[in-house]
């Protein structure tokens, strides 16, 4: 979604501009179990001239039927397949990420891991959220190529028992 406005942060202001920016909304909704593994990706912006985005993810349950795995692309949503995150022992390195359908390839390489570790017991949640960015290619439903070049993206690899 373009973002226009600003934030003030450590007395610094930081401006937004809708022809510039995107933002990405994170909404989920529905049964989850008690015990969850999720991986999910994530990234907006402005591709030569255009908004662009996609939301890729694996783990949320049976995927055999659907995914939320899609490409936006001049308003219109490009469902894909699935989605395998290829994440190294380290990872601080890069990962691989690709699609059985081929419409995916990329590389994401993280800069920075927001982590949380709560252990309560009976409630526990270990988040990593990995900010960085998106390197490869999307392929459209008309067969067209979207080269990835520094893509500011966010990723999650999420534990939670609750």
């Amino acid at each position: 979604m373009p973002v226009e406005g600003k934030v003030v942060f450590n007395y610094k202001i930081y401006r937004f501009h809708k022809d510039e920016h995107c933002g990405v909304l994170d909404w989920g909704r529905g049964y989850w179990p008690y015990k969850t593994h999720w991986y999910w990706g994530t990234a907006s912006a402005i591709v030569d001239g255009e908004l662009f985005g996609f939301n890729l993810g694996y783990g949320f349950g049976d995927l055999r039927a659907a995914s939320e795995n899609i490409l936006f692309y001049r308003g219109k949503i490009h469902k894909l397949d699935q989605i395998r995150f290829y994440i190294p022992e380290d990872p601080m390195l890069p990962w691989v990420l690709t699609s059985n359908d081929r419409r995916f390839e990329a590389v994401f390489t993280p800069a920075l891991d927001r982590a949380a570790n709560i252990d309560m017991k009976v409630i526990r949640s270990n988040q990593h959220q990995y900010f960085g960015s998106v390197n490869g290619t999307a392929v459209l439903d008309d067969g067209s190529h979207i080269l990835m070049r520094d893509l500011p993206a966010a990723f999650e690899d999420i534990h939670n028992q609750y």
